[in-house]
């Protein structure tokens, strides 16, 4: 720890002389893993995304931009030839070419952690044409092509193929503005400026990312001076920080939906305690009574203290596959208490909801208040909040019965959510991956999957939104609460401008 207390403070020294210009950031959450492959997961995207570009990118309104990718032709349906953009090199001076786009892409759909292979799963093959050129054959029409290929960091084959897993994620090797100097995890992420970046040298010799899971901590180190830019200002302290004139304040709509999901395949779960010994979530009826006994407004307004925006499906009205027609019930405690005794609990049960308590906005307040308006229809809730990286391995074991979890479709399209969340875990295909509850209804599924090859806009949008419909309105599959909108407070010493994806890029800042 004295070391790294020492380097940091270099750092800080540097800085300060103007030998080194260096950005600092404070984060509400840190990265997983260096393995830009490993979590889909959008604070470990965010970190990464200063160190990998992909194929194609987004700016901050998530419009499409060509990256390493400098052109594209889509000669029929089903096949993209992608050129590709020459005199790029890798952070160990490797150069770029056609044989890291084959291998990344090989990697990024086959490896067994690989958080990504669903959104990779309608591209058949990846092939070579030369050195900076490369066909894409997908498995049918592939309308959101362009951007599924925002997700997938380009890696050196050269320098990683024959590498295990843990090598891989601790020696990340990209072509991104920044390179990795030093990463302790838990404590910061130091990176020093690509002089040879492609679209030019960036505006800071260093960038220092540190994790400050803390509410207050984040917030003395942006009033002290101590970082540049945090991100999840806490609802408590936005007066706090909007009075202060060395800083300006930022809100901006976000795409990340909190949402609830419940255990409801298994026919024993391990969290919940009932007169009959079954698990109550596999009745619809019972989870219609959760959502209509969850007074969302009141955890808007005490929680949130009104930055947040009621959900009633998946995705937000920026993203392409959002549903005007569908709106959320009125919080209805009677209709709740009358739905559990229908299906046979009258004096409800008992249940573990588990929720992190550093990952989301006030995650473990929120899950507090549903468990006390879930506590007026009977239902006696334990609330288990943990750090992140405890709460996503039980929930990724599905060791867990009901939880608290958010998700964001950082692409703009519904089908993120739809292929990841919603559609039942098919690991073949590379859906389902992130459906922890076990929802599954073949329906949906088709809907889900016919939509990946429509390219009408117009007859793709009844496919996406009628899948959501049925898993969020008719099966009850998922209980929507609130969207977050973004809040986030930097030094007027830099420009900074929020981005519509939640990434903190540090090439854009100056």
């Amino acid at each position: 720890m004295k070391k790294i207390t020492l380097a940091l403070a270099a750092i800080a020294v540097l800085g300060s002389v103007g030998v080194a210009k260096t950005l600092k950031v404070g984060l509400a959450s840190g990265a997983l893993s260096m393995d830009p492959y490993a979590h889909n997961e959008t604070a470990t995207n965010s970190i990464l995304s200063n160190l990998f570009d992909p194929l194609v990118s987004f700016d901050k309104d998530i419009k499409t931009h060509p990256a390493l990718a400098e052109s594209w032709t889509n000669p029929d349906p089903k096949t993209w030839i992608i050129k590709l953009r020459k005199g790029v090199k890798f952070h160990n001076g490797n150069a770029f070419n056609a044989d890291d786009v084959v291998f990344s892409f090989n990697r990024i759909k086959t490896w067994n952690k690989s958080g990504f292979k669903g959104k990779v799963s309608a591209i058949e093959s990846v092939e070579k044409v030369d050195d900076f050129t490369v066909k894409f054959t997908t498995t049918k029409p592939f309308p959101v092509f362009l951007r599924k290929l925002t997700y997938v960091s380009i890696l050196d084959k050269e320098t990683l193929e024959g590498k295990d897993d843990q090598w891989i994620g601790l020696h990340p090797v990209g072509t991104g503005a920044y390179k990795l100097d030093s990463w302790s995890k838990g404590d910061h992420i130091a990176m020093s400026a690509n002089t040879d970046y492609w679209r030019g040298k960036p505006n800071f010799d260093k960038v220092l990312f540190r994790p400050l899971t803390n509410n207050a901590t984040r917030v003395a180190a942006i009033l002290s001076n101590e970082v540049d830019i945090i991100n999840r200002v806490p609802v408590v302290d936005v007066n706090r920080v909007k009075n202060n004139d060395k800083l300006n304040f930022f809100v901006q709509p976000g795409l990340r939906l909190i949402y609830l999901q419940m255990d409801q395949d298994r026919d024993m779960t391990k969290f919940i305690k009932t007169h009959d010994g079954k698990n109550p979530f596999k009745d619809i009826r019972v989870r219609q009574a959760l959502y209509y006994g969850i007074n969302e407004d009141a955890i808007i307004k005490y929680v949130m203290k009104t930055f947040a925006a009621p959900a009633a499906q998946m995705s937000p009205s920026a993203v392409f596959g959002h549903d005007d027609s569908i709106t959320r019930p009125k919080f209805d405690p009677a209709k709740a208490k009358a739905l559990l005794a229908e299906a046979g609990y009258p004096d409800g049960f008992e249940v573990q909801l588990d929720a992190p308590n550093n990952r989301y906005i006030n995650d473990a307040q929120i899950a507090q208040a549903v468990a006390s308006s879930l506590a007026k229809i009977g239902i006696k809730v334990k609330v288990n909040a943990t750090p992140k990286s405890t709460f996503f391995k039980a929930v990724r074991n599905r060791d867990t019965s009901f939880f608290l979890i958010g998700w964001a479709s950082s692409d703009g399209d519904a089908s993120s959510v739809l292929d990841g969340v919603v559609h039942s875990t098919d690991d073949k295909k590379g859906y389902g991956r992130y459906n922890r509850g076990g929802f599954a209804d073949p329906v949906v599924d088709k809907y889900i999957e016919d939509s990946a090859g429509i390219m009408d806009p117009a007859a793709r949008l009844k496919a996406l939104q009628a899948a959501q419909k049925i898993a969020v309105v008719d099966d009850q599959g998922f209980i929507p609460l609130h969207y977050q909108v973004d809040i986030y407070a930097s030094s007027k010493k830099i420009h900074f401008e929020p981005r519509t994806d939640s990434r903190i890029w540090a090439y854009d800042i100056k």
